[in-house]
């Protein structure tokens, strides 16, 4: 009958619920997985924790700076931020429509973010060129790459990135460093913008698609410029 059909759903959901519980128990029982945060609150005592933004301005960030161009999904934007602070990097710049901690899409930006929004520095600019010239006089020293698939690209992993073996630390950037630059989902950086960036590189494709989503390339190539630098292995 229907209703012994609606039990049976019901009882097969709440089976896999449970199921789901008991694996996030053995996974947070399991001293060797590392499934939160270090200043999650549930595994901190309240007197020893400390807020997330004050815990990162004490480490070592890298000289990395993300510069988003009108990008429109707050998702992407969101996992972006995410990468952002898993890499270490010292800001986002967000320019036009792309949602901004502070302007539209805030909701849905920290969601995907898991609220790294809150922890990574970021400013946003009114157009894309304002951010460039922003880049230009507060950090001259810092080169700026945009992702982009075109004829004048080169493999992101035949570049060599400058700012190895410096820092920020306590918010002083140093003066050399790499501003990644991410476009559009539809028609990617603003054509007008790739000249006055330093250099174009772009990530294989071995399909039939011209490209990946930028959420998806963003840490590819932030993982490069680490590995280059070093990080990987703790070198200064």
């Amino acid at each position: 009958s229907a209703r012994g059909e609606d039990t049976m759903v019901a009882a097969s959901r709440c089976a896999r619920q449970i199921d789901f519980l008991a694996k996030r128990h053995r996974s947070h029982e399991a001293e060797w997985v590392r499934h939160t945060d270090s200043n999650d609150p549930s595994t901190s005592s309240s007197s020893s924790l400390s807020s997330p933004t004050t815990e990162r301005s004490e480490k070592k960030l890298f000289p990395l700076m993300v510069l988003l161009d009108n990008v429109r999904s707050a998702f992407n934007v969101g996992s972006i931020f995410r990468t952002a602070d898993a890499c270490g990097c010292s800001m986002v710049l967000t320019t036009g429509i792309t949602p901004n901690p502070n302007g539209s899409g805030r909701e849905k930006l920290s969601k995907s973010a898991l609220n790294a929004d809150r922890v990574v520095p970021n400013q946003h600019f009114t157009t894309t060129k304002q951010a460039v010239e922003y880049v230009r006089s507060q950090h001259p020293g810092f080169a700026l790459v945009g992702m982009e698939t075109t004829e004048r690209s080169k493999c992101y992993t035949s570049v060599t990135y400058p700012g190895k073996g410096l820092y920020t630390e306590q918010g002083i950037i140093p003066d050399q460093g790499v501003v990644i630059v991410l476009g559009n989902e539809v028609h990617g950086v603003d054509t007008e913008i790739m000249p006055l960036l330093d250099e174009l590189v772009e990530l294989p494709m071995f399909g039939q698609k011209n490209s990946l989503n930028i959420a998806a390339c963003a840490p590819v190539v932030l993982y490069e410029i680490l590995r280059q630098w070093g990080a990987m292995e703790g070198d200064d």
